[in-house]
């Protein structure tokens, strides 16, 4: 009965440490493809707020102008389209959500080199307050996609902490 119990102790540790083992995808490049993003297009349907389309357009291009790139990139021009802009109320405020699509063109050829879609979403008071979120929000969010530069307001923290 002794000898059941170790060789079942036996199994469910061998068990354990090979479930715990994994290998990585052979497929996929271990670095991300990286651009030079040289402008990009903000545009959306007729229901979508002006604010936000114009402040998203200001951010991003914000954040193009200030990224400086040290080696030569596949250069890119990049057309955001906010499909859809939302909102769920609740007791308190509402929670606002745009769904975005974001497509990278080569300057050279005009082919399409990536094509992506995310969904931001943020909580406001009122929705004089939503667009400027949802902009800051998006811009964040393609700012981390495409390693551009945040240019976020400075503040005592970002002075004192680079």
């Amino acid at each position: 009965m002794s000898s059941l119990s170790v060789r079942v102790a036996v199994v469910f540790m061998s068990w354990l440490l090979l479930s715990s083992f994994r290998m990585t995808a052979a497929d996929q490049p271990s670095e991300p493809l990286l651009y030079d993003v040289r402008g990009a297009f903000v545009t959306a349907r007729s229901d979508v707020s002006p604010g936000l389309i114009a402040r998203t357009d200001r951010l991003v291009d914000t954040a193009i102008r200030s990224t400086i790139r040290q080696k030569a990139l596949p250069r890119t021009i990049l057309t955001v389209r906010i499909s859809e802009a939302g909102y769920l109320p609740l007791v308190v405020g509402a929670r606002f959500r745009a769904k975005v699509m974001i497509e990278a063109t080569a300057v050279g050829n005009g082919e399409k080199i990536a094509v992506g879609s995310f969904t931001v979403s943020t909580f406001a008071l009122d929705s004089a307050h939503a667009d400027a979120r949802l902009a800051d929000r998006i811009a964040e969010r393609i700012a981390l996609e495409f390693r551009l530069q945040k240019t976020g307001p400075s503040t005592l923290a970002t002075a004192l902490f680079p």
